[in-house]
């Protein structure tokens, strides 16, 4: 088993390359690459609407529409003809359709006018109970109360002969037919566009005839029923309200069994009567709207599968009792396998359309939804991508677009990490360019904080840095004598010292700059300790000269207002009339105060 699967995957791998390198050999661009070939591929991804568009737009259109749960009304209004034998029943009718109380002459129906009837034909309060009582969603059966009323608009005279054999028979009388029926009316529809649907229809009930046109109380009744066969043009599809017109195609048949004729006014004992009619229709329903799932299914089959599977998942979580749910969970799987497809060819149109980052967002997303092999085409495209970005970034910074160059290639590696590499090369030429820049405009402390800071991310620079650092010394060699700068004097010191490590020694020339250097940098450090200390001396000084000094004939409160409590105090009577105040600072420096009669007599120091 291991063997037989190795050996496939081979056999599969090999299939595509052979299809890729033979795509590679006619493309115009090479960069059009292994992703555009596996649509080479499956050219079936190629066409405009997903396979089985045509049967499924046929024979499933809606079948995720919601159900046509009420039609309050339909009218029917419309002309029948009563069938007799001959071709298409318009010979005269058959003389078993009526029967008689004794052997009369045969009543044939009278002449073609006269068996055209008009009918008048309402079904009102056609509920769906399928959906009501099951929950059916998908066929729309209607259950319903239907009236019909009919006549002859020409009505034929009865037989002659029938007056002879009763004079209550007269000649004179007209076979009207007047029918009125209620019944129970059952009816299908199948609505397979969203502007028409056709509908099937069966009636049952019983019929109340008047037989003659002139005798009301002659009638009778029986069982009648009806097929109907009809087409609906939807007047405002769009609406929640709907309203139809169209044309049915009726049979009726009408069984009058039991005769109403106490006044013994026609040999009739009962009538069955068949006739077929064209009708114009009007009605009135509620619901047959198209769901999201018939929305999303139309997005699957014109492959906009991401819109297909977000309306077709709202579309499940809305109808988890919906009688094609299964349909709707298989197309929602479908869309998600495609998915990776049609993200790949909406970054393929922008990838032509050189909308190189619109590209990239597809292709990342379809990434993250592809199959191993898909996943394998997506990177070589982006590895491509991500080297021609890079080619860009390299033409920036050779332009003088240094920090657009890095900013570019930094972005490229956030979505390619494999070329991470090229940033940090990009980012120390940048930093390198700013640095000669500055170099070249004499600004030498500048360059070096440059120079060193790409030495400090690329220490394989060691080498160019240390070129750039004898330059600067050079320059600044030239210009020893005026220097004044201690930044540019101790760098001249730095790369002489350095100099001299590595040659073992200076020449004449180079050693007196060296030493004269050294002896200015000597006296530049000694005259700014001596100005600090300077500074020290004359900031202690002001601070003595803002303390007030004591002075003979102060009070004792104002002299330790001054200098503060002394360390010791000698009463030289009881009354302290005199004493002495002692402070001392160290073991050299004492002063001692006298004071008599509180005040300060005396100072020593």
């Amino acid at each position: 088993m291991l063997k037989y699967f190795i050996k496939s995957k081979l056999i599969i791998i090999c299939l595509i390359n052979v299809t890729i390198l033979s795509a590679l050999g006619s493309a115009n661009d090479s960069t059009k690459s292994l992703i555009f070939n596996i649509f080479d591929i499956e050219k079936d991804y190629l066409k405009k609407y997903e396979k089985g568009y045509l049967l499924d737009r046929i024979f499933r259109s809606r079948e995720f529409k919601k159900p046509i749960y009420f039609i309050p009304i339909e009218f029917r209004y419309g002309f029948a003809y009563n069938l007799g034998g001959g071709a298409l029943g318009l010979g005269k009718l058959n003389d078993n359709w009526m029967i008689y109380e004794q052997d009369v002459e045969k009543f044939d129906g009278g002449n073609i006018s006269s068996r055209i009837n008009h009918h008048l034909d309402l079904d009102i309060l056609k509920t769906n109970l399928a959906y009501y009582i099951f929950g059916n969603s998908w066929l729309d059966m209607h259950s319903g109360i239907n009236f019909r009323y009919s006549s002859l608009l020409l009505p034929s005279k009865v037989p002659e002969g029938w007056s002879s054999i009763n004079e209550n028979w007269k000649s004179n009388s007209k076979f009207n037919s007047k029918i009125f029926e209620l019944s129970w009316s059952q009816s299908l529809i199948l609505q397979w566009f969203d502007s028409w649907y056709t509908n099937y229809r069966y009636t049952y009930g019983y019929a109340f005839s008047q037989l003659y046109k002139d005798q009301k109380s002659l009638s009778g009744f029986g069982p009648a029923q009806s097929f109907t066969i009809g087409a609906r043009y939807i007047i405002d599809s769009d609406l929640n309200n709907n309203f139809t017109i169209g044309v049915d195609l009726k049979y009726t048949s009408s069984d009058i069994k039991n005769i109403n004729d106490q006044s013994n006014l026609s040999p009739i004992k009962g009538y069955k009567v068949q006739n077929v009619g064209l009708y114009i229709t009007a009605s009135a329903f509620f619901g047959g709207e198209k769901s999201k799932g018939d929305i999303g299914k139309r997005y699957y089959f014109t492959r906009d599968y991401i819109a297909a599977k977000r309306l077709l998942e709202e579309f499940v979580d809305e109808n988890p009792d919906h009688s094609n749910i299964l349909r709707a969970k298989k197309l929602i799987i479908e869309s998600e396998r495609k998915i990776p497809y049609q993200l790949i060819r909406q970054g393929m149109s922008f990838d032509k359309g050189g909308k190189t980052n619109q590209a990239v967002e597809k292709y990342l997303l379809a990434k993250t939804l592809a199959d191993t092999l898909l996943k394998d085409v997506i990177d070589e495209r982006l590895r491509e991508i991500a080297f021609n970005e890079v080619e860009k970034s390299e033409i920036l910074l050779n332009n003088g677009f240094g920090d657009s160059a890095v900013s570019h290639v930094s972005y490229v590696a956030g979505w390619y990490p494999e070329i991470s590499h090229h940033v940090k090369r990009i980012r120390v030429g940048n930093i390198m360019d700013k640095g000669e820049k500055l170099y070249k405009i004499g600004l030498h402390n500048a360059a070096l904080k440059y120079f060193y800071q790409a030495l400090q991310i690329d220490p394989g620079l060691a080498l160019e840095v240390g070129v750039f650092e004898q330059g600067i010394a050079h320059d600044l060699l030239s210009m020893a004598d005026s220097l004044n700068n201690e930044e540019s004097i101790n760098f001249i010191l730095y790369a002489l010292e350095e100099s001299k490590k590595l040659a073992g020694g200076l020449s004449k020339s180079n050693q007196s700059i060296l030493d004269n250097l050294e002896k200015k940098i000597s006296i530049k450090n000694e005259y700014d300790t001596k100005k600090r200390i300077k500074d020290i001396l004359l900031k202690d000084t002001a601070k003595e000269k803002s303390t007030k000094p004591i002075v003979l004939g102060m009070t004792i409160s104002e002299v330790e207002n001054i200098m503060g409590r002394p360390n010791e105090i000698i009463s030289q009577s009881n009354s302290n009339e005199s004493m002495l105040w002692i402070y001392s600072y160290d073991k050299k420096n004492t002063v001692t105060l006298t004071f008599i009669d509180y005040k300060l007599f005396k100072i020593e120091k």
